[in-house]
């Protein structure tokens, strides 16, 4: 196959160059593994091969066929970084329109397919080649991504150009610390990508206005998990202490979209809800904790409550799950408790859903289908670090007052979390406000004599 390409490529057989690759597209549309290739070096002489065929403008149309098949073979990483160049990255970002300022806002029906699959062959690249990191993250390309999407809307730009342009601003932010810097500092990634974020919520609002709802659709969400895996790489490491006040306005209005990308979910089918909302939490454990008091404020376009949405995703992480991961729930459990912590009435809206009034004395603490019931399960998890974690949320929730811990989850579920923290002889902290709010209910007094408090359980069953 590969001796018929290049002499189809000697002889400027246009046709015949096409037909060959296409078969070999045909053939491997599902192969990830190219070892048969190797073996022969089949796959350096394809390789090249197409990067020839792409540096020939008389050849642009058989572009798209060629950037397929290095698509193809750039699964294979295998010797991947033997034979990336700079060349061949320099090559791919022509294709995909990142080479220049005016070039990269330059998306015509003509090149869209191409600048896609240079996209796509560079996400490839990228992910698995240490070369092509390293020649994006030196040259220019994340600005020409940042100034491209700065015209997303006003150019009418495809949704498959947006779509990988993060995804590839995605892949540099996580293999490269440095480059995070330059986006949030030098081109103000954070709030171009806020930008589309809320343009993307905004057109979903106008539709719902039009159409009586508020669905986002598929597109835009899995656009807006890509700027939110995205937003979370540029925020994870704090910046320094001169942009703190720059940071803080930008995390209010960024978790006023959050709040309300949160609420729109509940409109989103199951599959691309938990991907939403999961995105949204990861990117809200990187938030300022003084910040999270916009997730209580009420959307004037929709009834439902953001804070409520986040309780409801634990929940039924912790329903669908026999054995939980502190990495699948953990982040909501840190938004929860960096919220509650450092907000009075976030915690009260927080402990409202968690740790209701108690009326429940004949079971166990850890007994029931209750989030409280979940959460107190957690509490003996040989997870030492998921099991802290849920006690301290929960002993947060209490204001980290001894006896109303030990009323909620009972003592034997908490004095790990006592004895950690010294606390075995202590009852309460002056730094929470008021217990107004910690009323007992009509069927925890008539029992309250009577509980054995090692399991906060009635006694006499």
């Amino acid at each position: 196959m590969i001796p018929e390409i290049n002499a189809a490529i000697k002889q400027n057989d246009f046709q015949r160059i096409k037909v060959l690759v296409e078969t070999v597209i045909e053939e491997h549309t599902n192969t990830f593994s190219f070892d048969a290739f190797h073996a022969d070096n089949t796959f350096k002489q394809l390789w090249e091969s197409m990067f020839l065929c792409l540096t020939v403008e008389s050849y642009r149309c058989i572009h798209k066929q060629c950037l397929t098949c290095i698509r193809l073979l750039s699964r294979d990483k295998t010797h991947l970084k033997d034979i990336v160049i700079e060349k061949h990255i320099n090559i791919l970002l022509r294709c995909a329109n990142l080479v220049d300022n005016t070039l990269c806002i330059v998306i015509t029906t003509e090149n869209t397919d191409i600048i896609v699959e240079g996209l796509k062959c560079l996400c490839n690249i990228v992910y698995n080649c240490d070369t092509a990191q390293e020649v994006c993250c030196s040259n220019k390309t994340v600005d020409y991504i940042i100034l491209r999407l700065r015209t997303y809307f006003e150019q009418n730009i495809p949704y498959v150009i947006k779509y990988f342009d993060i995804k590839l601003l995605f892949l540099l932010t996580a293999f490269n610390k440095d480059i995070r810097l330059k986006i949030t500092e030098e081109l103000h990634g954070l709030t171009y990508l806020t930008e589309v974020l809320d343009n993307i919520l905004r057109g979903t609002i106008e539709d719902s206005s039009k159409n009586n709802s508020s669905s986002l659709q598929e597109e835009n969400v899995l656009l807006s998990c890509e700027i939110l895996k995205t937003l979370f790489n540029l925020t994870v490491i704090p910046r320094s202490e001169s942009t703190v006040e720059d940071d803080y306005s930008i995390w209010i209005r960024l978790i006023s979209i959050l709040r309300d990308l949160l609420v729109t979910s509940n409109f989103v089918i199951p599959l691309f809800q938990d991907n939403i909302i999961c995105n949204v939490i990861n990117l809200l454990t990187n938030a300022p904790p003084t910040c999270l008091d916009q997730l209580l404020v009420k959307s004037h376009w929709c009834e439902f409550d953001a804070l409520k949405v986040i309780v409801n995703f634990l929940d039924n992480k912790l329903s669908n799950t026999e054995n939980p991961t502190y990495e699948h729930i953990s982040p909501a459990l840190m938004v929860l408790l960096k919220g509650s912590r450092c907000i009075a009435k976030f915690r009260c809206e927080v402990r409202q859903q968690i740790l209701p009034p108690l009326k429940d004395v004949i079971n166990r603490p850890e007994q029931g289908k209750t989030l409280r019931n979940k959460l107190c399960r957690l509490l003996t998890t040989p997870n030492v670090s998921l099991r802290d974690l849920v006690a301290e949320l929960l002993f947060v929730l209490c204001k980290e007052n001894v006896g109303r811990m030990i009323k909620y989850t009972g003592f034997g579920n908490a004095a790990g979390l006592f004895a950690n923290r010294g606390l075995l002889c202590k009852t309460s902290n002056p730094d929470y406000s008021s217990d107004s709010e910690d009323s007992d209910t009509e069927e925890y007094l008539t029992y309250k004599d009577q509980l054995n408090f090692y399991f906060n359980l009635h006694m006499y069953q």
